[in-house]
């Protein structure tokens, strides 16, 4: 297919692209919710035009030891995911989320209306990531017209770490090269590629020490500093030897501190609050054991006291992935990216947890992100370009008819 033909079939599907997103945008799917209206409305879609959907309420329970799972703040409702398979499968998937912020204060329209101004398309989800659940739909569902062959698509809970949604889609379903069909969060559509996200890691450090004896009885404040543990001291040089020694390659956060009782007495207990930022062949899981390794190699003091360590990731952890550059699915959707628009995308290797990374970890599979020019990210009157949607549309149109 060339990018001309490619450019006519998007066009061509401009009214149902805007149409499936205003009923996208329409059925409410916020993080925590199960999302099964607009679900719906997306499989119905698919189904009209000749995909088989499957649509699954998955439990986060199976997968919490899975090396890739990232726990979730607590949900309300079980999520509901979707899998459409094609008549004639091209081996390629695109996938993209339906859960999406809440919506806040300030909206000059209503956020669940689509409402089309200045060529801009405004509502809830509209560039995050209804807008890439759209164009997914359309896009395949053009292919699916034009040759009998097209790509399976995924509609995912993808928001808190993708435990809700793309991990346990991506752990059944059959491997394969995959699109992530979400706009790029610097806000640059179709003029960067997602190719690689950040390892990360939230942890919670928490050291005990201990006080020393009074020099006057039933005064606290009487005990020498020199006897006592001085837990936030301690604490702090853990950071530090991390951030010197085995971790001097990662980028290290200690972005809260809660310690100590009263000026004058000893802070004999301390917590902390540590992202982890961390690129190559590290995991969330090594970058956790490291932290425990360096507390068991610290040396009682010499006051004789042995302070006490302990560390846990309860929040976010994702690792790092990346489709190389050069590697020939990154060259494929360059291609396609330049046939359409006339201009060679750049790389946008910085965010951190993106979805990207479950095909790639999962399957050694390559995995890239692309969309369209949006605005407003998580916030009042968000927006996606009409335009650059339908540009969207053929450049996967064009990338996966060239590659199936």
């Amino acid at each position: 297919m060339d990018p001309r033909r490619a450019l006519e079939l998007a066009e061509g599907s401009r009214t149902e692209l805007l149409r499936l997103l205003q009923a996208l945008i329409e059925a409410p799917s916020p993080y925590g919710a199960s999302g099964r209206e607009a679900q719906e409305r997306f499989g119905a879609y698919l189904e009209r035009n000749g995909f088989a959907v499957e649509t699954t309420g998955d439990s986060r329970e199976p997968l919490r030891d899975h090396a890739e799972f990232s726990p979730p703040p607590a949900a309300v409702e079980a999520p509901v995911n979707l899998v459409a398979e094609p008549p004639e499968s091209s081996g390629l998937t695109l996938f993209a989320h339906v859960d999406t912020e809440a919506a806040s204060e300030g909206w000059s329209s209503p956020p669940t209306r689509a409402t089309v101004r200045d060529g801009r398309v405004h509502g809830l989800g509209a560039a995050d990531d209804k807008g890439g659940l759209a164009a997914a739909a359309v896009a395949a569902a053009v292919l699916a017209r034009d040759s009998g062959k097209a790509p399976r698509v995924a509609s995912v809970h993808g928001k808190g770490g993708g435990a809700r949604g793309t991990l346990p889609v991506f752990s059944r379903m059959e491997p394969g090269d995959s699109v992530y069909v979400h706009p790029p969060e610097n806000g640059a559509g179709l003029g960067v590629l997602k190719s690689a996200s950040r390892g990360v890691v939230d942890l919670h450090l928490r050291v005990t020490g201990w006080s020393g004896r009074p020099r006057e009885i039933g005064t606290p404040e009487s005990a020498p500093f020199a006897e006592g543990g001085d837990a936030l001291a301690a604490c702090l040089r853990w950071v530090e030897r991390l951030r010197r020694g085995e971790l001097s390659d990662s980028e290290i956060n200690l972005g809260r501190v809660v310690a100590g009782q009263a000026a004058g007495l000893t802070p004999v207990r301390c917590e902390a609050e540590v992202r982890v930022l961390f690129r190559g062949k590290n995991t969330a899981r090594g970058v956790l054991e490291a932290f425990r390794r360096a507390a068991e190699d610290q040396p009682a003091q010499a006051s004789g006291g042995r302070f006490g360590y302990e560390a846990t990731a309860p929040g976010l952890r994702a690792n790092p992935a990346e489709t190389g550059w050069d590697d020939s699915p990154a060259i494929e959707l360059r291609s396609a990216v330049v046939g359409i628009t006339g201009r060679e995308p750049v790389p946008y290797a910085d965010h951190l947890a993106s979805d990207i990374r479950f095909p790639i970890r999962l399957w050694d599979a390559a995995s890239l992100g692309i969309g369209s020019l949006g605005g407003n990210f998580y916030g009042p009157d968000e927006w996606v370009d009409l335009e650059d949607l339908v540009r969207l549309v053929a450049v996967l149109v064009l990338f996966v008819a060239r590659a199936g």
